[in-house]
């Protein structure tokens, strides 16, 4: 076998597999199903650990967000992983877009606090 063939033959599934790879990127880094209000980026997001109520589970040691003093701007800071304490087990979402942090503290702040 000459090494042109050789090449060849890593090159063809090298492209194949950049494609496949590529392809999967989303616009804003992060896996998600097509979702863009508050309440549903909270449900998909935080809502497993934070229920969808916002109440938390004390006895697994995840704090209520309804009862938060933060101010909307410490919430997007904190949801993208600023200013958190290293101890904390709450994943830092580093790579989602300002504007989803935005929504779902809008929806913390407004929509889960008045209840």
């Amino acid at each position: 076998m000459t090494m042109q063939k050789e090449v060849f033959g890593l090159r063809f599934p090298a492209t194949v597999f950049a494609v496949f790879l590529l392809a999967g990127c989303g616009e804003d880094g992060h896996d998600h199903p097509e979702i863009s209000t508050g309440r549903e980026l909270f449900e998909y997001h935080c809502g497993e650990c934070h229920q969808e109520t916002g109440e938390g589970a004390f006895l697994r040691g995840i704090p209520p967000v309804v009862y938060t003093t933060m101010t909307y701007r410490q919430l997007v800071a904190y949801i993208r992983g600023h200013g958190r304490a290293e101890d904390t087990r709450m994943p830092a979402y580093s790579s989602m877009p300002k504007a989803e942090a935005e929504k779902i503290a809008i929806y913390v702040r407004r929509k889960l606090k008045a209840r």
